[in-house]
């Protein structure tokens, strides 16, 4: 009854614990806001699954890197939804990314800003790859430094001037070289790439509905619909590449700003707020949003900016190749295992529960003269023992003794019979071997 109620209580945790973990994916609190996962009012699942009830439509998610995306043609347009603003001015995608070269073949890419009202879950830091380069290049400047002669106290005095002039220069000339390079290493930084930059406001405070949005100009030859969200965000964009037209304007500021890009297209907005379950909810600007896909019959939305990242391992490969058997498996030899390790699999005993006899049938702890006295004691009484050595003795003589020793070892075995307390097992045992070795 022991193990049954154990294992009961056993399955009730883990079908209880697999239930929570499943409500917890479900309502998507686990991931980032704007995250198309999240079914609450910070998630933008409302806008993943209405587009995937569209006719014509082919909606997915992306969990691998922008860099090495895969699928991407002329009718795909990427969504970038809820960026975190400190996150832009660190995300590089190099001009020979398969996201890149998809734009410039005819894709499109609408990234819209997460303006972190609310603290953020995940923000997006430099790259591993790129943090270890930093780290090697100042191990070798300071390398480099402390092979340097150090010039005389005279020196330093006449030239101090020059020398953090000098250094003013270097440290300046090191910055440029360390971004040239890992622009080289890592590609360049998306909005320096793309000639724009992200700006405060300085107007007055928000309105608690939100600015007043004014339309602008489009690549699209059929206009922004007016169906156009009020703003949110306090950031506005500021360009420096004559491509970009401004889209969306608030007080005159561009909010939401457009180009053209090889065959393709950019999108940027400084805000998310209109993409979002809360909004869709209250209010359903369904031009603007049809608007951002720009015509394109494949919509990708992309994850790996809120930290959802496809990676290798034993399950995906079990799942891929369907080698679910594999891992019942193991699970059965496991529980098995376990079971022959806590109990016999054979009937027990007062000896091998003791600890004295072993599961292999030896005696546990004992030598063999002390595990044979012990077998003795166990098996004959005290009082037979002399008589059933002798018995044992007779039957395997191989030679008839003498008459008279065989007389004295009949009148010993009388006197242990009948006084056993004068003549004890060991007086009757060496009274008899002395009458055996007589000739």
């Amino acid at each position: 009854m022991t193990w049954l109620g154990m294992t009961a209580l056993g399955v009730v945790f883990v079908v209880g614990f697999v239930e929570i973990l499943g409500k917890r994916f479900a309502e998507g609190g686990i991931y980032p806001h704007y995250a198309s996962f999240r079914s609450d009012p910070m998630g933008t699942s409302a806008f993943f699954e209405t587009l995937q009830s569209l006719v014509g439509v082919e909606v997915t998610r992306n969990i691998e890197g922008l860099d090495t995306i895969e699928g991407l043609d002329n009718k795909t347009v990427v969504l970038l939804l809820g960026l975190p603003r400190e996150s832009l001015d660190s995300l590089r995608v190099p001009e020979d990314s398969a996201l890149m070269k998809a734009v410039k073949a005819g894709a499109r890419i609408v990234v819209t800003i997460n303006p972190q009202f609310v603290p953020e879950m995940f923000r997006r830091d430099e790259q591993t790859e790129e943090q270890d380069w930093m780290e090697r290049r100042r191990r070798i400047r300071e390398e480099k430094l402390g092979r340097e002669e150090k010039p005389s106290k005279q020196a330093k005095s006449e030239n101090s001037q020059g020398r953090e002039e000098g250094d003013a220069i270097d440290q300046k000339t090191k910055e440029d070289n360390g971004e040239a390079g890992r622009d080289e290493l890592f590609g360049p930084i998306f909005s320096k790439q793309l000639g724009f930059r992200m700006v405060s406001s300085s107007g007055d405070e928000r309105p608690q509905e939100g600015w007043e949005t004014i339309i602008g100009e489009t690549l699209s030859a059929d206009g922004i619909p007016r169906e156009v969200p009020r703003w949110m965000s306090q950031f506005r964009f500021e360009t420096d590449h004559r491509d970009w037209m401004v889209a969306v304007f608030v007080d005159e500021s561009p909010v939401v700003i457009e180009r053209k890009y090889g065959k393709g297209s950019i999108v940027v907005a400084s805000d998310s707020y209109f993409v979002s379950n809360e909004c869709l909810h209250h209010d359903v600007d369904a031009g603007f949003l049809l608007w951002l896909l720009g015509g394109k019959s494949k919509v990708v939305f992309d994850e790996t900016i809120h930290g959802s990242r496809k990676s290798g391992g034993a399950m995906i490969l079990l799942r891929k190749y369907r080698a679910h058997g594999i891992f019942l498996g193991l699970f059965v030899v496991l529980a098995l295992w376990a079971w022959r390790s806590s109990s016999s699999l054979v009937p027990g005993s007062d000896a091998g529960d003791s600890g004295i006899v072993a599961l292999s049938g030896s005696v546990s702890g004992e030598a063999t003269g002390s595990g044979l006295i012990r077998l003795l004691r166990r098996s004959i009484p005290i009082d037979g023992l002399v008589q059933q050595c002798h018995a044992l003795w007779k039957s395997s003589l191989s030679a008839e003794p003498r008459p008279a020793a065989l007389e004295k070892v009949g009148s010993i075995l009388a006197s242990h019979r009948e006084d056993p307390k004068r003549m004890g097992p060991v007086e009757a045992y060496n009274a008899i071997s002395a009458a055996l070795r007589k000739r």
